[in-house]
């Protein structure tokens, strides 16, 4: 087996690996569209007090602001009597604050990552011995590695995730923030009541369904490899 061609399959999956996840995050996080309909299907009007109406431009704006598009998170509700009110108070906006950070985190690991990849795959490809029957199961073989790798380590919190969502979310939130401001109050925080824990839930497994994909073609791509490299070993193939 090619060792360098073995470590190479292996970092190009973890770096796809992440860069899909990274990129799920913030083009999750990015979607008005996407973040307006789960709130309207999580918290209704009637549990949160804002007109369905405004769902549309709450979803927006939350999306715009965590993705860097738009420097303030507040949106100013006309009421019946003409007068503009803030829905959010500022220690809602300093927990999102807090959150379009790691929004964006996930989004510049995302390049990151590909860029890596990128570079990987052509440094793999100038290597003649890529181009062999031995080189191309060692590539293979590691890419399963790398895949294996992930999903064995993403297993212990997806299941924890199944089993127990309040514990896990709760655990998340003190690993990810450094204060206490995700603790909300429903009763005087419409961000809280916008964003249920149904509504990060239905998102997480909308993220779990997307990324599976993105798994599935490594493993596909190690397949192919794997099977195109049954051929005559040769001296070429040696290390």
């Amino acid at each position: 087996m090619n060792r360098r061609l073995y470590a190479a399959g292996l970092l190009a999956v973890l770096l796809w690996l992440l860069a899909a996840a990274g990129g799920l995050v913030w083009l999750s996080a990015g979607d008005g569209g996407l973040m307006a309909r789960e709130m309207l299907k999580h918290a209704p009007p009637e549990t949160t007090g804002l007109p369905e109406t405004e769902y549309a431009g709450v979803g927006e704006m939350t999306a715009a602001y965590l993705t860097g598009r738009t420097a303030d998170f507040q949106y100013l509700l006309t009421g019946d009597d003409g007068a503009v009110y803030a829905c959010f108070q500022a220690h809602e906006a300093a927990h999102m604050a807090d959150c379009r950070g790691l929004i964006l985190l996930a989004g510049r690991i995302c390049l990151g990552c590909l860029a890596g990849l990128a570079l990987t795959g052509l440094l793999t490809g100038l290597r003649r011995e890529s181009r062999t029957p031995e080189g191309r199961r060692s590539l293979g073989r590691g890419m399963l590695t790398g895949l294996g790798l992930v999903l064995s380590l993403a297993a212990v919190p997806a299941a924890w995730a199944i089993e127990d969502f309040d514990g896990f979310f709760t655990a998340f939130h003190r690993i990810a923030f450094t204060n206490d401001g995700w603790l909300l109050n429903p009763r005087t925080d419409l961000l809280i009541r916008l964003m249920p824990t149904s509504f990060f839930v239905a998102l997480g497994v909308r993220g779990a369904l997307l990324f599976a994909p993105a798994a599935l073609l490594p493993a596909a791509a190690a397949a192919l490899l794997i099977r195109s490299g049954k051929g005559k070993r040769t001296k070429t193939d040696e290390l």
